[in-house]
């Protein structure tokens, strides 16, 4: 990465081109020297110069750090690899640009019209990267926001079968539900599995109320564990148990190590699912092209401003250490 110094050198015997003769005969075998084309700048008073000094240094402080926002936000989409691209050129075509602007200044007249005085100046200059900035954020909240919801919906499909979600899982004719019965679903390790299979139906028990039985009765349906589907660390039942029992059996279930999954069933879910995964994977391509492309776009816009407040910078301390008229180079 290259190192750049902007300097102003008064000039010798009246000559600019003296200065510039000089500078380079002297720093030939250390750096490389180009020279930065600014113009004829209404400059004001002096007292109106030392108080514009002190304000150019917080805007380019934050011109810079609009720059290498943008930047870095660059350098995270084209990702790693040998050689990073972005919209199919390598990335460092468009940081490049920044190298280029600087080493062939050229005041954009069109911009920034050097009849304006130079606080009217760096106030365009400011606003210009202010409004680049606000698209950024806005871009890149709308960026996160999309690809939040689609990893959070990613999630849901991850993990072992006592946390990932079961749409894909549970059919209808799983589930059991009516006024006395309720099905519980069981995430049951798979060492486990044998002890769930001996025991799990007498892990509740009621005494119905207003019937002819005085004794207690099994609170799970004999027989009532299925296998729906299995990983490679659960094995996932479905238990039919009577709704009067249903919280004893869950506590029952869960000293036994198995994972209840609340789980409540909807005819279409899985495809409801399938489609919105779909349609934010969609999104999220679409808002990633546009944050690019707003981004590249963007950055020259905001290194062009910040070269230009530079370009200022440079004067405005040049005549304060020079005085006037203006003539350094």
């Amino acid at each position: 990465m290259s190192v750049y110094w902007l300097i102003a050198a008064p000039a010798e015997n009246g000559s600019k081109e003296e200065t510039w003769k000089s500078l380079q005969r002297m720093t030939m075998e250390i750096s490389t020297n180009h020279r930065m084309k600014i113009p004829d700048l209404r400059v004001g008073t002096l007292d109106a110069l030392m108080m514009l000094s002190d304000e150019l240094e917080k805007y380019d402080r934050y011109m810079e750090g609009v720059v290498h926002r943008l930047e870095k936000e660059l350098r995270e989409q084209a990702g790693g690899g040998a050689e990073p691209m972005i919209e199919g050129q390598p990335l460092e075509h468009f940081l490049s640009r920044l190298d280029t602007q600087l080493t062939s200044f050229e005041w954009d007249q069109a911009r920034f019209p050097v009849k304006q005085a130079l606080p009217e100046l760096v106030m365009m200059m400011q606003d210009c990267v202010s409004a680049v900035d606000e698209k950024f954020k806005q871009k890149v909240m709308e960026y996160n926001t999309i690809k939040s919801n689609l990893n959070a919906l990613e999630r849901k499909g991850q993990g072992a079968l006592n946390a990932k979600s079961l749409v894909e899982y549970v059919r209808k004719d799983h589930v059991i539900a009516t006024e006395k019965l309720n099905t519980v679903f069981c995430a049951v390790p798979k060492f486990a599995v044998a002890e769930f299979k001996d025991k799990y139906e007498g892990w509740s028990a009621f005494t119905p109320g207003n019937t002819k039985f005085d004794r207690e009765l099994n609170g799970v349906v004999p027989r009532s564990a299925l296998k729906v589907t299995e990983d490679s660390e659960y094995e996932l039942y479905r238990v039919v148990v009577f709704r009067a029992c249903e919280d004893a059996f869950k506590v029952k279930a869960r000293e036994a190590r198995v994972t209840i999954r609340d789980f409540t069933f909807t005819e279409g879910q899985a495809a409801v699912d399938s489609e919105e995964m779909s349609k934010l994977k969609e999104q999220s391509r679409d808002a990633k092209t546009k944050l690019v492309r707003s981004t590249t776009i963007n950055y020259k816009e905001a290194s062009g401003a910040w070269l230009h407040l530079k370009a200022i910078r440079v004067f405005v301390e040049s005549v304060l250490r020079y005085g006037l008229p203006p003539t350094f180079q």
